[in-house]
């Protein structure tokens, strides 16, 4: 009788494991996984760092980088100033994509 209880008990304990394992994985997959680009702390000091490239308002919780002409330059809570090309090497999205390549999971806003 113990060991049937002991079993209940282990196969419960197994079941709750699994169970967290798949929430825990399926929280990663919809990350967005992106590398790692320059932070600046205005406008200024990205143009002084990045010229001749361009800069851009990148947005880590969206993936998405904003050009200046764009309402969200420099508005959102989760974003930065940086390099253009540095973002866009870091996977980030353009919102006038060249391509749908390497963009995994993201949806226009």
């Amino acid at each position: 009788m113990i060991c049937r209880i002991a079993k209940c008990a282990l196969a419960s304990h197994l079941a709750l494991v699994v169970a967290a394992q798949a929430q825990v994985t399926n929280a990663s997959n919809s990350e967005i996984i992106l590398g790692s680009i320059p932070h600046f702390a205005n406008e200024a000091a990205a143009i002084a760092a990045c010229s001749p490239d361009g800069v851009v308002w990148a947005d880590k919780k969206t993936g998405f980088f904003y050009p200046k002409f764009v309402s969200e330059y420099g508005q959102t809570a989760d974003g930065t100033y940086t390099c253009y090309r540095q973002a866009k090497d870091a996977d980030y999205w353009s919102l006038t994509p060249t391509s749908d390549d390497g963009h995994k999971g993201r949806e226009f806003p």
